[in-house]
This record gives C-alpha cells, sequence and structure tokens, in this order.
C-alpha cells in the first residue's frame, strides 16, 4: 500500500465544530488530518451577522481548550431571558415568563459570542498544533475500509490511511449523501433571518424570545448597544422579507419587536436560512463516526444547535482517549457505539423538546395558546422548575464529559 499521508484521525469539514474537533484531539495527543475545501476562505471571511449561545458547559470546554481566553473580552453574557407572545387579534405583545440567569453567586448561564471572532481564536489555536495537518482547496471523495484502518480518497487524487474517519461537513454532509445515509426529516416551512442591529436602549444582557403564530423572534445581547436577532417566519414571507430593502426591512421587524429595543439600525448583512429538524438514524459506522449538524440539525429558538455540536466534541473525544489508553482500536465499532448510546438521548431530548416548543407556539389555535399560557405561568412561579430551565440553558445536565467540567 503506497499511500503518502497518515494519520490516526481524519475529519472532513473545517468549521467551528470540525475545527474545535481537531484541537481537543491534538491536544490529547492523536495525529489529525483536517480535511476543508473552503478552509482559507472561511477564516478569511468576516461572518459578521452570526452570533451563537454559548451554554457554560461550552464555555468550559473553550476554556480548557485555551480558546475562551482569546475571546471572553468579546463575549456577552445573558442575564436574563423573557418569553413574550404576541396576539394577531389584539396586536398586544404579553410577558409570559421571566428567566434570571445570572446573580451575583453564580456566572452566566449562556454567552453570546460572534462567529468571526470565535473563527479568528480556533484558527490561530489550530496553526499552532503540530499534529494538526489542515488539508484545503480538497475534499473527500470516498472511503474504502481496509485492514486496520480505512483509505479516505480526495478529489486530488491523494489517498489518506487513518484509524478513524470523522464527518461534520454540515447539514447537507456530501458525505452522507455519498453513502446514501438515512436521516430523519421534517420540513418546518420556515425561515430563519438572521443579522445584527445598532439600538437605542441598553440591552443589559436581557434576552427577548417573542412566539408569533409564523414563528418566534429571538433577540440576543451582543457587545455594546447591540443584538442579534433571529427572526423565524413561514417560508414564502420570510424569503420575501429577506428581499426588502434595509429600510423596510427594518421596519417590517420593529412592527415585531415593538419599543424593546428603542430606534434600530442594521450592524450587519441580513443571511436567511431554511428551517427543519433532520437527525441521522446511525451516527457510527465502522471507522467511521457523523458529528454537529451533519448528525444533528434542530429549530433555532432554543439557541442549542452549536452547543449540541460541542458536547459532540467532549464525549468523543472522551471516548477516543479512554480507549486508546486501554488498547482499544479507535476506529472499532463497539468504542463507536459507546459515543452514539451516550449522544443518543440529548439529540433526542433537544430534538423532541424544541420541535414540540415550535409546534406548540407557531399556531394561533386558542386551545393551543390556553396550554402554553398555562404551562409557562406555571413554570414562572416555580422555583424548581425555573431551576431546571436554567440548567437546560447552561448545558447542566446529563453525564457531563470532562471537556464540559470546570479545570
Amino acid at each position: 500500500m503506497n499511500l503518502k499521508l497518515k494519520a490516526e484521525i481524519l475529519i472532513a469539514g473545517g468549521g467551528l465544530v470540525g475545527s474545535l474537533m481537531a484541537i481537543a484531539l491534538g491536544e490529547r495527543g492523536f495525529d489529525v488530518i483536517l480535511v476543508d475545501p473552503s478552509f482559507e476562505t472561511s477564516i478569511k471571511k468576516k461572518n459578521v451577522g452570526r452570533s451563537y449561545a454559548i451554554s457554560r458547559t461550552s464555555k468550559r470546554l473553550l476554556k480548557n481548550l485555551g480558546i475562551w481566553e482569546m475571546v471572553d473580552t468579546k463575549a456577552e453574557p445573558i442575564k436574563r431571558i423573557v418569553l413574550s407572545e404576541y396576539i394577531n387579534q389584539s396586536s398586544i405583545l404579553t410577558r409570559l415568563a421571566e428567566f434570571d440567569l445570572q446573580d451575583e453567586f453564580r456566572e452566566a448561564s449562556s454567552y453570546m459570542l460572534e462567529d468571526y471572532v470565535l473563527r479568528k481564536a480556533l484558527n490561530l489555536v489550530l496553526r499552532k498544533r503540530k499534529n494538526v495537518k489542515i488539508l484545503n482547496n480538497c475534499k473527500v471523495l470516498s472511503q474504502e475500509i481496509s485492514k486496520g484502518g480505512s483509505i479516505i480518497k480526495l478529489d486530488n487524487e491523494k489517498k489518506i490511511f487513518t484509524s478513524l474517519f470523522i464527518i461534520c461537513d454540515g447539514r447537507k454532509s456530501s458525505v452522507a449523501e455519498g453513502i446514501n445515509k438515512k436521516f430523519i426529516d421534517k420540513d418546518y416551512n420556515q425561515v430563519a433571518l438572521v443579522t445584527n442591529v445598532n439600538h437605542e436602549n441598553h440591552h443589559y444582557g436581557e434576552a427577548h424570545q417573542i412566539f408569533f403564530s409564523s414563528g418566534p423572534i429571538a433577540i440576543l445581547p451582543l457587545t455594546g448597544k447591540r443584538s442579534a436577532i433571529v427572526w423565524s417566519e413561514e417560508k414564502r414571507k420570510g424569503l420575501e422579507i429577506s428581499e426588502l430593502k434595509n429600510q423596510y426591512f427594518v421596519r417590517e421587524l420593529k412592527t415585531k419587536i415593538g419599543s424593546i429595543l428603542g430606534d434600530i439600525t442594521l450592524d450587519s448583512d441580513k443571511h436567511v436560512f431554511p428551517l427543519s429538524l433532520r437527525l441521522l438514524r446511525d451516527c457510527v459506522d465502522k471507522r467511521r463516526v457523523f458529528i454537529g449538524d451533519s448528525a444533528h440539525t434542530i429549530h433555532p429558538l432554543a439557541g442549542q444547535g452549536l452547543n449540541l455540536g460541542l458536547r459532540d466534541i467532549a464525549s468523543l473525544t472522551e471516548v477516543l482517549v479512554e480507549g486508546k489508553k486501554i488498547g482499544e482500536d479507535i476506529g472499532d465499532i463497539g468504542l463507536l457505539k459507546r459515543y452514539e448510546q451516550w449522544r443518543s438521548f440529548d439529540r433526542f431530548l433537544l430534538s423532541s423538546y424544541t420541535d414540540a416548543i415550535n409546534a406548540l407556539f407557531s399556531n394561533d389555535n386558542r386551545f393551543l395558546r390556553s396550554i402554553r399560557r398555562f404551562g409557562l405561568k406555571a413554570i414562572n412561579s416555580s422555583t424548581n422548575l425555573k431551576t431546571a430551565f436554567m440548567n437546560e440553558a447552561a448545558g447542566e445536565y446529563g453525564h457531563l464529559p470532562e471537556l464540559l467540567k470546570e479545570s
């Protein structure tokens, strides 16, 4: 076998999850090759307008990997979440529940961090990992199982021998499509309109989730007098709104969110994304594992999409480290099944939760409106239920891998 390149682990996809996966494995001594055809372009492009809610446990992962100290001054803590509802018939915005996520005794449950800030930090850390090799301007074509590993063929005619193939090349995974992987799919007939805005009023770390019959709008605090907007809307109308000139887009947005932010102007380009639930039926095969959006895509209303991927990273890293320590083959299906079993409940829980909340609130049904108001009133008046909600937002549930714990 005349192969020029070998690595213990090959990762397809150099986005946030792929880069962090490479950093985590490289720090723990694994020999890694990261393959992404657009890696150089993505790190140079300042992707303003995309932001993420980083849970407390995800912050710990970034801290444990030496990344948080590079971005902490650019992160904005979410100190409170306000849930409201807009009733079409009355045109009244009604507060349903409020959750204080930070006080003098504990740190915030979540932090808002902009995409380009995180990507820049990841790139700097990646470049220092001598056991992580980055191959750009090429992509994976196929995987062939052979004795003791896999042969990964790239579109530049190179072949790489590896013990484990990790796929995190996005929600429309070309690798998954190429091997006809089966997904559970649900189209929400919605799009997300995503942008940043400057505003007149101080946000004081307060996030808002406003529920409309066509989908929720999230207002999420960024540094300064700025906020990120994630506006879920019926697909046809959402696409029309996305094409509006900025001044008309702002006018439409202000009719939705009222006076919460005061006067607003756009601080970034507008982005539009189709919304769906997409779950891979089997995340692992022999010498192959799918993580991040390649394995699961959920509705953004809970802000947990990236956090779900970071939990994948922490769990898979721990399984591989423990397996290697006792002499197991890191590509063995039995070892990978342990990872899948660990992650299966979390994937099911969050996907079911976001799907149910979207279905419950994205309608004008009087009966369902009564149920959701009763439910949120019960949560708002119960300390135990509020604590459970805050723990979920912080990622403090289930059996946590070491990377998600305080070091």
